[in-house]
């Protein structure tokens, strides 16, 4: 391990080549780091910009080389997150107080060959040239500010010096050494989020916005593959990867999943069917509320746990989307929400399945494999239901059909990308349906009372698709507590139900309409 005190040291060359011949643990569809026994945890206060970067790659290398590893608590959602590793995984936790402490200490426990240096301060894109690296090299990405330090905490070889160059640099001259499975798009002004990860995976990372360099980037991503983190213009960035075959797994914000994927006890991680059954009734309508934007895991982490404590929660029905990418990246937070869940909450499979796609933009050849590395996904944590979004492709029914025709995906959820939410209701061939939205509780577009007034003049009558709707709720404008100001408005003859009841009741209820 790189333990030298000797601080001298020449310019570092460009190797030719890096051999990349790491091999990790697959989970589901993600890798997966050594199996975690102990939380090495500092908090995020303590750390400086440049320091949150450098442990974060060293997030990466911990759990590629050990059970013992490193977490930074940020408070709020994060730090349930650590207690519950610890209660219900047997996790055991060791605090640290500073960066010199938790540097020095695994500088001992694992083997860090050295460090790929950087310049943020005088080139942004230094910083991703050198988390690109970081993984391959079992390297730590350290600014020019902090080298001193670094080197005085003992790690003292300077593998590779970026500071003039640009991860387009490391691409053409490293392409073959990087993880084909997917890369990550993240912005040099995230401090670490997801950094951790990268380094685990020895994936590539880029920030480009939408141009011709990356959508060579994404074709260089095997086929079945997915992009991690976040980029520009949410409906350009996700059309722009799925012309080539890529799914967008949202995640850009996420910290910790290096360590949070080194759970392997899959117990709990399996959303269970209910087994009541749809009673026929009339002069009713059927309302069902699904929330927004569980494709993002860095949502999943973060704002949904706020959402989900809210103490209105479980009085009345209600659906969150949520990514199934959690089951391999941070399995003990779906545990968590699955374990806290009442009858009156469901969760949802998000856009749209393994990650947020436009599916009838999808390329023909590659959708097959798709749907069913989506249908594997559903199998294993319980998301039947599919929130899909799409782009103008309500009425492709035999794109509908393949989607609905794989055993373990129940019934489609369709909210067009900026589209009118029509309520249309069609079935496939086996009875399962396609509900596209009926109305928005969303600030700005469609207030409460808006929503109160157009549910109870709709028709009160489960025979017809109008006697049902599905309600989108925009999680970054309304909550809780204005969808039980939508409840408590409503007639007495609409019933509010979980999203798996909505779909009993419609294919109990429609039968063969509008096939």
């Amino acid at each position: 391990m790189e333990n030298s005190n000797d601080n001298t040291m020449e310019q570092p060359s460009d190797p030719d080549e890096i051999i990349n011949d790491q091999h990790l643990a697959e989970g589901l569809f993600y890798p997966k780091g050594k199996e975690l026994k102990v939380l090495c945890t500092i908090n995020n206060s303590v750390l400086t910009d440049n320091q949150r970067v450098c442990i974060s790659t060293l997030q990466g290398l911990a759990a590629k080389m050990s059970g013992e590893q490193i977490y930074i608590e940020e408070g709020g959602a994060s730090t349930v997150w650590k207690n519950h590793l610890n209660t219900s995984y047997g996790v055991e936790i060791k605090e640290f107080g500073s960066f010199e402490e938790l540097v020095t200490y695994f500088c001992k426990a694992i083997d860090i060959q050295g460090y790929v240096l950087y310049n943020k301060l005088r080139n942004s894109r230094s910083l991703t040239a050198a988390v690109a690296l970081c993984g391959p090299l079992k390297a730590v990405a350290v600014d020019k500010s902090l080298e001193k330090e670094i080197n005085s905490l003992g790690i003292t070889t300077c593998l590779m010096d970026v500071s003039d160059r640009d991860e387009k640099w490391v691409f053409k001259k490293y392409k073959s050494t990087f993880y084909k499975k997917f890369a990550a798009e993240l912005s040099p002004d995230i401090k670490f989020h997801l950094r951790d990860y990268v380094t685990l995976t020895n994936c590539f990372i880029f920030y480009d916005g939408l141009t011709y360099w990356r959508n060579s980037v994404l074709q260089d991503i095997q086929t079945g593959g997915v992009c991690l983190g976040g980029g520009l213009d949410e409906f350009k960035m996700i059309k722009n990867a799925t012309e080539q075959g890529i799914p967008f797994v949202g995640t850009d914000m996420a910290p910790n999943l290096a360590t949070l994927s080194s759970i392997y006890n899959t117990e709990g991680l399996c959303q269970p069917r209910s087994d009541e059954e749809a009673v026929e009734e009339e002069n009713v309508h059927y309302v069902t509320f699904m929330l927004t934007d569980g494709d993002n895991v860095s949502y999943d982490y973060w704002t949904m746990y706020d959402i989900y404590s809210d103490p209105i929660r479980g009085s009345f029905p209600v659906g969150y989307t949520i990514s199934p990418s959690l089951y391999d990246l941070a399995p003990s937070v779906l545990n968590w929400y699955y374990q806290h869940k009442t009858v009156n909450d469901y969760f949802v499979c998000a856009p749209s399945g393994l990650g947020y796609t436009f599916p009838t933009l999808f390329p023909q050849d590659k959708i097959d494999g798709y749907l069913e590395q989506c249908n594997k996904m559903a199998k294993a944590t319980g998301l039947h239901i599919f929130n899909v979004i799409d782009s103008g492709g309500v009425n492709n029914m035999d794109l509908w059909e393949k989607y609905l025709q794989q055993p373990d995906i129940d019934a489609i959820f369709y909210t067009g990308f900026a589209e009118p939410s029509n309520g249309t209701i069609k079935l496939a061939s086996n009875g399962k349906p396609v509900i596209e939205a009926g109305d928005l509780l969303w600030g700005g577009l469609s207030e409460e009372s808006d929503l109160i007034e157009r549910i109870n003049a709709k028709p009160a009558n489960p025979k017809v698709q109008e006697g049902y709707t599905l309600v989108v709720v925009h999680v970054w404008s309304k909550g809780f507590k204005n969808m039980k100001t939508v409840v408590d408005g409503l007639n007495k003859n609409v019933k509010v139900v979980t999203p798996e009841m909505f779909v009993k009741l419609i294919k109990k209820n429609l039968g063969s309409v509008n096939k």
